[in-house]
Order: structure tokens, then sequence, then C-alpha cells
């Protein structure tokens, strides 16, 4: 069997590809090999689960979205997709707490391995962004879910920049931003540009040290993407200025109109994780001809297929999540060489969390990775919130390490 330090080295090298490949949406083949490398740790007797202020939202999160599965007019395609969410919160959140835990300096490297997913992923979506309206995407991900990927990539080098030790990791990443910023505009996801917005107000919010540059890199950043896109920005300036209108957005309401109907016919449980698409055309406006979508919007979402039961489960999760980012940001702060970073990781955070404001892009299993593990980061950085478990062969059982 694999000793404990070449299972951690495995899980932390993986880790690190899944979250080089999240940005495209590509994180769920590598995340096959963290439940692998999980399902050895379970076999070795070596696996560790670390409590954090996220288990317990998580685990009545996970219960209500089974529960709703289960009571749902489709049990087996509703509980088996909360199956895999409960999957992949497992073999996510294990893994980063443990990285993390273990060595809070990690945090370099996974910025480090965000930063040059989401690079890579903004080329890819240039690339592909042809004649309008043809949009910036990847082949796992359409325009709006790479909005919210673009989002967190330039939070996070939004925050690497103000702690880049050298004057040419400052040129680097001040210049692949407008590389980030002109995908994501070439996206037209409205809901993207509103949540990069709110990361970079949060990042100048937190980082004093560094705020008035911060302004300055994200104006020039803006300007010159607006400037490099051609023929494409008037299209993306008028797109701008349909955010507020009514008219262009009817889409929306109608969706979050319809969503009280369903809770009042399913208000405790909803009508099934994951089932939005099968409700839908029972409440759906006559003329409106979206046959499947979402709810366009995350919160909504959770209240109609898990009711406010599983609402109110999610929210704690996202309250324990921004709580662990927030801690780690203030206890980092003044640490020129990591404080820059977790700020980043918060802004990144709220970026995601804003943008499901306006479309679901989280509910799919690779793409609740992101969120996933921003969280799961936040939480490792502070001690055991209570004991540890392990485990052996034959049984599980609880270490007498308890936070002191």
């Amino acid at each position: 069997m694999p000793t404990v330090g070449r299972l951690d080295a495995a899980v932390y090298g993986v880790f690190l590809l899944t979250v080089l490949a999240y940005p495209a949406g590509l994180a769920g083949y590598p995340m096959a090999g963290l439940l692998a490398l999980l399902l050895v740790e379970l076999a070795a007797g070596r696996l560790r689960w670390s409590s954090t202020a996220l288990d317990r939202p998580l685990i009545l999160l996970l219960a209500a979205a089974l529960a709703s599965g289960l009571a749902s007019q489709w049990p087996g395609e509703s509980a088996g997709l909360a199956a895999l969410f409960g999957l992949t919160v497992v073999v996510t959140v294990h893994a980063a707490v443990g990285i993390i835990r273990t060595d809070p300096d990690r945090i370099r490297s996974i910025v480090a391995a965000w930063i040059a997913g989401a690079v890579l992923a903004a080329v890819w979506g240039i690339a592909r962004a042809g004649e309008w309206p043809e949009r910036a995407s990847t082949p796992a991900l359409l325009a709006t879910a790479l909005g919210t990927t673009l989002a967190t990539g330039a939070a996070l080098a939004l925050g690497a920049w103000t702690v880049a030790r050298t004057r040419q990791a400052r040129v680097i990443l001040a210049a692949v931003l407008p590389v980030l910023v002109a995908a994501l505009e070439l996206t037209a996801s409205r809901g993207a540009w509103i949540a990069a917005a709110a990361g970079a107000a949060v990042l100048v919010a937190v980082t004093p040290r560094a705020r008035g540059a911060l302004v300055v890199l994200v104006l020039a950043s803006t300007v010159v993407a607006t400037a490099a896109i051609g023929r494409d920005r008037e299209t993306v300036m008028r797109r701008l200025a349909s955010v507020p209108s009514v008219e262009a957005n009817e889409d929306r309401w109608a969706l979050w109109t319809a969503v009280p109907a369903i809770v009042r016919d399913h208000p405790v449980l909803g009508a099934g994780y994951g089932t939005f698409t099968r409700v839908w055309p029972r409440y759906r406006p006559k003329t409106f001809s979206e046959e499947k979508p979402t709810a366009h919007n995350v919160y909504l979402n959770f209240a109609a297929e898990t009711g406010l039961v599983g609402l109110a489960a999610f929210l704690l999760f996202v309250a324990a999540g921004l709580a662990g980012l927030w801690r780690a940001t203030a206890t980092a702060r003044g640490d020129a060489t990591t404080d820059g970073l977790w700020a980043g990781a918060l802004a990144a955070a709220v970026a995601v969390l804003v943008h499901q404001l306006f479309d679901a892009t989280v509910m799919s299993w690779h793409m609740g990775f992101g969120l996933l593990a921003l969280f799961a980061m936040g939480a490792g950085a502070a001690p055991p919130s209570g004991p540890v478990y392990g485990t052996t062969p034959a049984r599980l059982k609880m270490s007498r390490n308890r936070r002191s």
C-alpha cells in the first residue's frame, strides 16, 4: 500500500490538475482521479476526515437533496443526481481541506494553477467566438458557465497581483488580466459581468494596501480588453445596456415568477433535486417557449427543487463558506505573501455567488467543484472544529486529536 506521504502528494497533484481543468469545464476528468485516491485511502485504512465548519451545513444540504429526491415524482433520477452531488462534495471537500491543513502555503500553487487554467480557457473561448451571436465558449462549457469560471480567474489574478514578489510576476499578471476580461466580455454573459465587477469590488474593499493600484489595474484592463474585441465591441455595449431592461430580461422574469407557485405546491422538500426541467412545463407561461431551462437563479433553483428546507440548508452552507474565507483573509492580513491570495479567493467566491442570481451555473457537478473548492480551502485554513475521523480496513474510528 502507498505511504501516507505518497498519498498526500498524489492527492495534491491531482487536485492541482482539477483546478487547472476547471475553468474550461473539464474538472470531471481529474476528479475521477481524486475519487480513486479517496478509495485507495479508505482501503489502506489511511482516510482522515478533518472536521470543519462546513460539515454540518453540508450534511443538512445533502440530506435535504436526497430526501427531496426520494419524495419526488421522479425518485430514481432525482436521488441519483443527489447522490452524484454528494460524491462531488465528499471528493472536493476532503481533498481541499486536507491539502490546506497539511500546508497552508499551498494556496500559492492552487491559485497559480487556477489562473493558468483560466487564461487557457479564455484563449480557447476567444478562438471559438466567431460572428455574433456566436459567443466565447469551450467544448465543455456554454458561454454563461465560462463567464463564471473567468470571473473567478480574474478575481484570483487580481489578488495574486497584490502579493507578486517580483516585477516580472506583476507584469505577467497585469498582461493576462485583459485577456481574461476580453474573453469574459465575449461570453456576452451579463450575469458574469456583474459577478466579475462584484468580485473586483470585494477585493478592492478588503485589500487596502494595494487599493489604488487595483482600481487602476481593473479599469485599464477593462479598457484594453474592450478595445481589443474589435467588431463585437458595439454589440457587447448594447448587451451591457440591456442589463436593466425588463423587456430584454423577460425570460428571467417568467422563470422567477413561476418559482413561488412551485414552492407553494411543494413547500417542504420541493419537486425533487435536479427536476426543475421536468416540473417547469406545468408552470410555464403560455407565451414562453423554452422547454428545458434552469431557474437562472441557484437560490430559486434550490427553493423549487428542495423546498424551503433545502434552501435554508444551502444558505447556511453559503454563510459558513463565506465566513471561512473571511476568517482566512483576516488571519492572513499583513502577510505580504498570502493575504492577497486569500482575498482573491474570497472575491472569487463572491463572484460565483453573485452570478448565481442570474444563471444557475453551479448546478452541474463539474461546475460545483469551483465553489466547493474555494469554501473548503477557507474552512481548511482554520484549525479542526471537532474530532478527526479516520478509518481502518475494518471500521470507522474517531481520533483522539481534538481542537485544543
